[in-house]
C-alpha cells in the first residue's frame, strides 16, 4: 500500500472515538459511517497538517476532502506539491 495512505490512515485511526477506531475498513470508507462530525473533522484538519508538516489550503476545504482516507490523501498531495514540487507527504 501507498505509504501516504498508510500514514494518512494512522492519523485518521488516532483522531476516532477509542470505540471506532478498528472500524475503519480501508481507504474508500466514508469518515462520516464513523462518528466523525465537523468538530471531529477539524480536529483531523489540525493532526494531518501537523503531521505532515503543511497547511491545507482553503480551496480544498470542503466536505469532499474529508469524505475518505483516500481523499483526504488526495487533498495532502495537492497541497504539499504546491508548497514544493519536488516534495512528497512524508
Amino acid at each position: 500500500m501507498d505509504p501516504t495512505l498508510v500514514s494518512v490512515t494512522d492519523v485518521v485511526r488516532r483522531v476516532l472515538p477509542e470505540d471506532r477506531a478498528g472500524a475503519l475498513s480501508g481507504p474508500d470508507q466514508e469518515l462520516r459511517d464513523l462518528g466523525l462530525g465537523s468538530l471531529e473533522l477539524v480536529g483531523l484538519l489540525v493532526a494531518i497538517e501537523d503531521a505532515f508538516s503543511v497547511r491545507l489550503p482553503a480551496d480544498v476545504m470542503h466536505q469532499a476532502t474529508f469524505h475518505s482516507v483516500r481523499t483526504l490523501t488526495a487533498a495532502l498531495r495537492t497541497a504539499t506539491e504546491a508548497e514544493d514540487p519536488h516534495a512528497r507527504p512524508r
